[in-house]
């Protein structure tokens, strides 16, 4: 028994051996890599999480949002009206369709018609692709930002038809590159689709900018940026107003009898900031290029300048998201930056073509080629937001402005203005990224008689009075789709 036990054992371990020898004979094979895949990535900007994923072999973050609106679009009409036209710093009474209110025109021997045949109605749709891409860095998140719109519009009121790049920007340590919302407006167009007075380049109009944030901790910040003036492109028009009635004189416009000598210097804001708990305050200022040729060669090379400032109040005891805020702004010879060119519809106050064009810009020749004028402006704002239940939401907004001129002589065809308007908005959500929104807004507007202005001339009696007084509203339905 202990013989065959040993030869068993003996067998076993021999087996063992040469099977451990040939083992290690055999060439080495590694398992199977292990599969990558996408995945869920968060990283936070400012206090708020992007979520999104991750590619494999990559760090970086990406998101995509967006959304589509479609909606209709109208407003009050006055199909009679008659229109004046500036010639030689006459107002000249011109035969219309009616007696009515006169028009500030934009140049010596034209007219802006009547609105006899404008649609009463509108159509717009817009669709808006947004793109994310973050990663975390020794000195806090790399952020790219870009926004793509693509527009088709028709009849009252409507965005026109195209494509253009609406946000496209670079963030890292403070440093904002690209085109972004401005540092100098503490708050966007309002809570409305048509502004109140409060100078937007928040969600539309945004300008190429490059500044530098610093945060100081406690959610205080201060910023220094230098933005482009002039026309921003296809996302709205400029902020370099230099010519009579708000026109953007970029080239030789008249017949040549105003020209913008070109930007030799940018706008350049700065600000102050609080984001806390209770809400957030801003206090910010422009300087902005005035350098314009008149119609005789006069030339003109001033600084405008604005301030800007702002207070938002978080309301929790009304609800959820509830806030009311107000902000005011004051120009000199930066008129943009006032506010008042992008109420409404941008009509600078007079209101679907129904009264006088308010005379805004940064800068004006007197007819006499002797002088220019230049103007002082100012306005306030003020909305209050309540979230009556999580699918309904209320906004009421309200603004009032005035344009001041100096330097006007007798042959001027500018002169003072003030305004104010009114709106409601209301958001009913019954799913989550589905928004149904109704808007309507008021606007009233008042302008002096200029000085140049001579009742009847080579009129058909028509115009015997001048009549600065216009006012108007628009509404709108939308129904919004976001992802």
């Amino acid at each position: 028994m202990t013989l065959m036990k040993s030869l068993l054992l003996g067998s076993a371990a021999g087996i063992v051996g040469i099977a451990s020898a040939q083992a290690a004979d055999l060439p080495t094979r590694k398992g199977a890599p292990a599969a990558e895949y996408v995945r869920i990535c968060s990283i936070t900007v400012n206090g708020k999480p992007v979520v999104g994923w991750t590619l494999p072999g990559s760090d970086t973050c990406f998101k995509l949002s967006g959304y589509v609106t479609g909606q209709v679009e109208g407003g009050n009409l006055k199909l009679s009206r008659s229109v004046n036209n500036y010639s030689g710093g006459v107002v000249a009474g011109v035969p219309g369709n009616g007696p009515g209110a006169p028009v500030i025109n934009t140049g010596s021997g034209q007219s802006t018609g009547t609105s006899l045949g404008r649609p009463d109605l509108g159509y717009t749709t817009r669709l808006n692709f947004g793109f994310d891409a973050v990663s975390n860095t020794a000195y806090g998140p790399l952020v790219a930002h870009a926004e793509m719109q693509f527009e088709n519009g028709n009849g009252f009121d409507n965005t026109g038809s195209g494509a253009y790049i609406n946000l496209a920007y670079v963030t890292w340590a403070g440093l904002t590159a690209g085109k972004a919302p401005s540092f100098f407006s503490f708050t966007g167009g309002g809570a409305a689709w048509y502004n109140f007075f409060s100078p937007d380049q928040q969600g539309f109009n945004q300008p190429d900018l490059l500044a530098y944030t610093a945060s100081f901790g406690g959610g205080f910040s201060a910023t220094i940026a230098a933005q482009s003036n002039g026309s921003n492109g296809s996302s709205g028009g400029g902020t370099d107003l230099n010519g009579v009635s708000g026109v953007n004189f970029n080239n030789l416009s008249r017949g040549g009898d105003y020209m913008v000598n070109g930007q030799s210097i940018p706008d350049i804001v700065g600000n102050l900031k609080v984001v806390q708990g209770w809400g957030s305050a801003q206090v910010s200022g422009v300087a902005h290029e005035v350098d314009v040729t008149g119609f005789n060669g006069l030339l003109l090379r001033k600084e405008g300048w604005g301030v800007d400032a702002g207070v938002s109040f978080n309301l929790p005891t009304f609800g959820a998201g509830d806030k009311f805020l107000v902000t005011g702004a004051f120009t000199r010879n930066a008129i943009w930056y006032s506010g008042l060119p992008d109420a409404m519809d941008g009509e600078l106050g007079m209101v679907n073509g129904n009264g006088q064009q308010m005379a805004l810009a940064d800068t004006y020749e007197n007819p006499t080629g002797a002088s220019f004028a230049t103007p002082q402006a100012w306005s306030v704002s003020a909305e209050l937001d309540h979230h009556f239940s999580p699918q309904f939401v209320g906004s009421i907004e309200g603004s009032y402005g005035q344009v001041r001129w100096t330097g006007t002589d007798f042959s001027s065809v500018v002169s003072n203005s003030n305004s104010w308007l009114v709106g409601v908005v209301a958001h009913w959500i019954p799913v989550t990224n589905l928004d149904f929104e109704f808007e309507v807004l008021y606007q009233q507007s008042q302008t002096q008689t200029p000085n140049g202005f001579v009742p009847g001339l080579l009129g058909s009696g028509n115009n015997l009075t001048f009549n600065g007084r216009g006012e108007g509203f628009e509404s709108r339905f939308e129904v919004t789709r976001n992802w």
